[in-house]
């Protein structure tokens, strides 16, 4: 199960990385670029580090993104290839199934990038900073809480489809009045497990402050993080099955919507598909695009 309301620390990379590829294709080289600032100046602000910790950082954070570039652009650009292919031939029930565990496995590698990036500038805090990122964790958890509290069932279900129309027009243009009936009935039989979510990433935040205080070794912190972060191997299994079930709404939404699109449409999508694609190969050095699984 991926996309969940997990450590914010996991942004220190993906930010960077995967939320530019929803922006213009001319904006992902700029983006990208200009990640080292971008991940140091979040880091430093979110765990308000002092400047001999960035120094000591910086060496680990730029071998991470040049590995990134060597070895992580290839598989993106051969995901958008793949999602290219499927919108020209036509989404069905097979190349839907490879693309989702594609994304999976996406997800996975960009987040042990960014354990490799948090992992010592976790253990690196002093007692006071694991304090301020503890009280930190606390106040999100109080504000999630209160948004929560205010939220109807009837609310969050409204507030999940406008999500999702606005989501998918930035790809598609404007959805019709069909187009927006196969999304919501879809979206209202998604599991609402955003509760469940909260409890479970209170309680890893609170098990990483308790090892942060511990003095907790590198290596220590690093296994810890991958466990909650990368192979999820610890996650409630209610959680995981919501977590099945959203993913096949999501490959039913993917079939309805591609089948619907109107010829507009379709030449918006793959056009910003086969732009994104191009883009990541340009910013390899030797431009390729890794073997999928499927």
């Amino acid at each position: 199960m991926f996309g969940l309301s997990r450590l914010t620390l996991l942004l220190l990379v993906t930010s960077v990385v995967l939320l530019p590829l929803s922006s213009g294709c001319s904006r992902i080289g700029v983006a990208y670029n200009t990640g080292p600032f971008l991940v140091k100046n979040y880091a430093r602000d979110y765990l308000s580090l002092d400047r001999a910790q960035v120094r000591r950082w910086e060496p680990v954070l730029e071998a991470e993104l040049a590995r990134h570039r060597s070895e992580e652009l290839p598989y993106l650009a051969a995901y958008f290839d793949h999602l290219l292919k499927a919108s020209e031939q036509g989404f069905d029930q097979h190349n839907t199934a490879c693309l989702t565990a594609e994304l999976r496995a996406l997800y996975q590698r960009q987040a042990r990038i960014a354990v490799n990036l948090a992992a010592p500038l976790l253990t690196d805090l002093s007692a006071s900073q694991v304090q301020q990122l503890e009280q930190r964790f606390a106040k999100q958890a109080e504000e999630d809480r209160a948004k929560q509290a205010e939220r109807t069932r009837e609310n969050e279900r409204l507030a999940r489809t406008r999500r999702y129309v606005k989501s998918i027009e930035d790809w598609t243009g404007p959805l019709n009045a069909e187009q927006q009936f196969i999304l919501a009935d879809i979206t209202d039989r998604m599991p609402n497990s955003q509760e469940r979510l909260l409890d479970y990433r209170t309680h890893k935040r609170k098990q990483l402050i308790a090892m942060l205080r511990a003095n907790a070794s590198e290596p220590e912190i690093h296994a810890f993080l991958s466990a909650w972060l990368v192979t999820f191997s610890d996650l409630p299994q209610e959680l995981e099955q919501s977590g099945e079930q959203i993913t096949e709404r999501i490959s039913e939404l993917v079939i309805r919507l591609g089948a619907s699109l109107d010829p507009t449409q379709r030449q918006r999508l793959e056009t910003r598909l086969r732009g994104i694609r191009d883009d990541l190969l340009k910013l390899q050095r030797q431009p390729r695009m890794a073997p999928l699984a499927c």
